[in-house]
């Protein structure tokens, strides 16, 4: 077990589409490390999504969360939460829900204690205002990683879960969201928005519509856009699909020729009561808000596969041309 200290910041940015247009965003950045003097640097570089958070089971977690306000609207003195969504074992304090929680003012800290007891595909968010929030980009992924990987027997294999079943070669996470543009005009230019109204017109895979999606991670043309979703593999390697889904939309997602099976969702590895099998293949995944999916898949052969939405308009950009919820996942012999 291992004692893991974080310190993210929460403030704004802003995010480029394949259209040219750019997108004011609230969210959170990593600033672990950073000299006291140093971190209101970081008002401004927020990331979508907000930084990997990678632990194993039992680890003991401590995440230091620093409100560093928004420069673009500096009147705008919203408190933040990260609420670890589906997370089991939390009490109140820590949880980040403000009704039970600390929400944290401009210019304060505040530290969360965990100790994740199961492993998983997990996400967190901030949970002050979180329909606001959530569409404005406070999101971010996390993967708690099961002990088996650590157990010297199975050394160098990896796992999803405590189960041998679960291996896999490699692995990619799938994090679904969308985004209206008008709220995130309205709110930087000091305007309301009726929420009732919400019709996104961008849909993204791990913060990014394509084709920009298929560009590498930490990309210089996207500085506040730092995860790649294309895939890359040999022939004959597993492929862990680590779906997330923190929009507000239902989606169903297919990797066009390659069968998926269904290993874990919300993080618990699919077993019955008496610990049967009750992992399932499918073509599609059907995904809905605020869910987690965990799909093996093993390419049958190489060539370059389309991940997509089979939603004709979650394909577009802005509804004008070809685009957003797409990725592709690149197949080579050994």
């Amino acid at each position: 077990m291992a004692v893991i200290e974080k310190r993210y910041g929460a403030t704004d940015g802003l995010i480029h589409m394949p259209d040219g247009t750019s997108h004011y965003t609230f969210g959170f950045c990593d600033i672990s490390g950073v000299p006291e003097n140093e971190i209101f640097e970081y008002r401004g570089k927020a990331t979508l999504l907000a930084p990997l958070l990678e632990i194993y089971e039992g680890d003991e977690i401590y995440l230091t969360l620093t409100n560093l306000g928004f420069p673009v609207r500096p009147d705008l003195d919203d408190t933040h939460t990260i609420h670890w969504h589906g997370f089991p074992n939390q009490i109140p304090i820590w949880d980040g829900v403000p009704e039970a929680s600390i929400s944290v003012p401009v210019g304060r800290n505040f530290q969360y204690y965990y100790k994740p007891l199961g492993p998983g595909t997990y996400m967190y968010h901030c949970h002050f205002e979180p329909v606001e929030h959530i569409q404005m980009g406070m999101v971010g992924p996390l993967i708690v990683r099961p002990l088996l990987e650590k157990n010297p027997v199975y050394s160098g294999r990896k796992f999803a879960y405590n189960d041998i079943s679960s291996e896999f070669d490699r692995e990619i996470l799938i994090f679904l969201t969308e985004l209206d543009k008008r709220p995130h005009a309205l709110i930087a230019d000091v305007q309301a928005f009726d929420w009732t109204e919400y019709s996104p017109q961008y849909w993204m895979i791990s913060g990014r519509s394509y084709p920009d999606t298929v560009n590498p991670p930490d990309d210089p043309n996207f500085p506040l856009q730092p995860y790649s979703s294309l895939m890359e593999s040999y022939t004959g390697e597993k492929i862990l699909l680590r779906f997330v889904n923190l929009g507000f939309q239902e989606h169903s997602i297919q990797l066009l020729g390659i069968p998926l099976k269904i290993v874990g969702q919300d993080a618990k590895l699919l077993r019955g009561y008496h610990n049967e099998d009750t992992s399932y293949w499918r073509n599609t995944v059907f995904i809905a808000p605020g869910q987690t999916i965990d799909a093996i898949c093993t390419p049958p052969r190489s060539g370059k596969y389309i991940l997509y939405n089979r939603s004709h308009q979650k394909n577009t950009i802005d509804g004008v041309s070809f685009g957003g919820m797409i990725t592709e996942l690149n197949v080579i012999e050994p």
